[in-house]
């Protein structure tokens, strides 16, 4: 969960965990945790001794992306400094380390631009696979506007938020008294679901797991997507100082109810 929950794109994770003269492995992606049996390596077993030497060399041998770090994809342009995400000592310090970080995106429609991350908004490890956070963010493509971006892993067949703000504007500009919405939905800049590829470990793990029996025959894998969103950054409410500001907020909020009441 601490991996997860730092705001690095890393779609998985495998740690050991050593009980006396054994072993046993743990892989956990967005969806799922795999227990390997334990390997018990003492001297009196060498089976065991070679087949974690050999697991040893296996693990060293594994690029960044083989260890659920994605830095490479698309050429090695999206998320190209992504492993210095990963850089904390300690559990507190994951969510400061991300400030400054810089990182690289590719969009067909705008081109390349940079990211650079700012203080983290909140995070929440606490929604199993998810680990959605929210991060401020600074790009040279937007100078005068202060951004957000969201990265989560979704469930796939969730539906991405962008979908549903274009819906909400698109019902806003063509619903005759619905104009005052668009003041107060966020504008998103950028966003998109990142696919890990066919050769990919989250992907295999899904195809082991799609015809699972287990679980009273219920279980069923949920895949998931890396998502990420940049959008413009709203204020709540409570952050308001000035009366006239309220009040105009507080107008709209009574212009919206009033029109629905009457002809929604």
């Amino acid at each position: 969960m601490e991996q997860f929950a730092i705001p690095a794109f890393r779609s998985h994770a495998t740690i050991g965990l050593v009980d006396r003269d054994r072993i046993q492995f743990y892989h956990a992606n967005h969806s799922v945790i795999l227990v390997s049996s334990a390997i018990n390596f003492s001297r009196k077993n060498e089976e065991g001794l070679d087949k974690l030497i050999a697991i040893v060399i296996a693990f060293n041998r594994l690029t960044l992306r083989d260890s659920g770090i994605l830095h490479d994809l698309r050429g090695g342009r999206l998320f190209r400094d992504n492993e210095k995400l990963l850089i904390s000592d300690l559990p507190s310090g994951a969510m400061e380390v991300q400030e400054g970080n810089t990182l690289e995106f590719v969009d067909n429609k705008i081109g390349a631009f940079t990211l650079t991350y700012g203080e983290v908004i909140s995070h929440e490890p606490s929604l199993v696979g998810r680990a959605t956070a929210v991060l401020e963010a600074k790009s040279p493509m937007w100078k005068d506007v202060d951004l957000v971006v969201k990265i989560s892993w979704p469930g796939s067949k969730r539906k991405a938020e962008n979908e549903l703000l274009d819906k909400a504007i698109e019902t806003a500009k063509s619903s005759p008294g619905d104009e005052w919405a668009l003041k107060h939905l966020p504008q998103v800049l950028f966003a998109q679901d990142v696919g890990l590829g066919q050769d990919s470990t989250h992907l295999n793990v899904e195809s082991l797991l799609e015809k699972a029996e287990f679980g009273n025959g219920e279980y069923e894998y949920e895949g998931r997507t890396l998502r990420i969103i940049v959008q413009e950054r709203l204020r709540p409410l409570k952050t308001l100082t000035n009366v006239k500001d309220i009040a105009q907020v507080l107008l709209d909020v009574g212009c919206g109810m009033w029109f629905y009441s009457v002809f929604g």
